[in-house]
């Protein structure tokens, strides 16, 4: 058994797990955020992962079962059972990209029930100080934004973990990834602004209005809906993002110019 601590932006997540593949898969994208055995740290959730369960990905469909003791989440390559609070949950899956998946999933619905933040389906930059998060459907640039901003540091290269907090919007490193090796950064970084991208011929940045922001970040931010409440929780905490953080439309030309009109 192979037994893990990870301090995931503020919370300390606990690992156990009889897979070799998981325990690989910890140590390698999460080794930025491993604490040590001794820390005395009480874990926020505990997490059990599994392997053997289903068959290779099919599709992105997740069908949720929510009842008074368990919610599940069950998609083709992995399955996921926690309790109401978040405090314990079981992931089955049948590989490591099953395994990815999985704990975005969880993470994102830990964060969702307790209205700490949210996970963005986005890439995120440190210019300076501060952070600019940049979001967008599959193909919209969110990795390629990335890659042409070198060598700022890299945030997240595809899900984004914000916290609201009362002063403002901070920025965490992240762990869920797919193109970028994680930076040992592990202080947050104050949001400045959100860009929804637009690959074009030219550099354009624009304001959005705040409920135009609110309904296009609703479409971008990794969640699984399965009770009204949390739906709730949801569009509250866009509604304060955009309130504290401007949100704009900017269309990019694939080269660096593009924070010319940020900065």
């Amino acid at each position: 058994m192979s037994l893990f601590k990870v301090c995931i932006a503020e919370h300390v997540i606990g690992f156990s797990t009889e897979s070799e593949m998981a325990a690989q898969y910890i140590m390698k994208h999460f080794r930025p955020l491993l604490l040590e055995a001794s820390d005395p740290c009480t874990p926020d959730l505990y997490v059990m992962i599994e392997e053997g369960y289903g068959v290779p990905f099919v599709d992105y469909e997740v069908e949720i079962l929510s009842g008074p003791e368990t919610v599940v989440y069950v998609r083709k390559d992995y399955r996921i059972k926690a309790d109401p609070t978040y405090y314990k949950a079981l992931i089955e899956v049948f590989d490591e990209f099953a395994l990815k998946h999985a704990l975005l999933n969880l993470y994102s619905a830990f964060l969702t029930s307790r209205e700490w933040g949210l996970v963005i389906h986005s890439s995120c930059l440190v210019q300076g100080d501060e952070a600019y998060l940049f979001a967008g459907h599959s193909g919209a640039g969110k990795s390629t934004v990335a890659r042409l901003s070198r060598p700022r540091p890299i945030l997240s290269d595809e899900a984004t973990i914000i916290r609201l907090d009362a002063q403002g919007v901070l920025v965490y490193n992240s762990p869920f990834r797919s193109d970028t090796d994680m930076p040992s950064l592990t202080e947050p970084y104050r949001l400045q602004a959100v860009h929804l991208l637009h690959q074009a011929s030219y550099n354009k940045r624009f304001p959005l209005a705040k409920m135009d922001a609110v309904l296009k970040l609703l479409q971008r931010v990794f969640y699984w809906a399965h009770d009204p409440k949390e739906t709730k929780k949801l569009m509250t905490m866009c509604k304060t993002l955009v309130e504290r953080v401007p949100v704009y439309e900017l269309s990019f030309q694939k080269n660096d110019t593009f924070w010319e009109e940020i900065s």
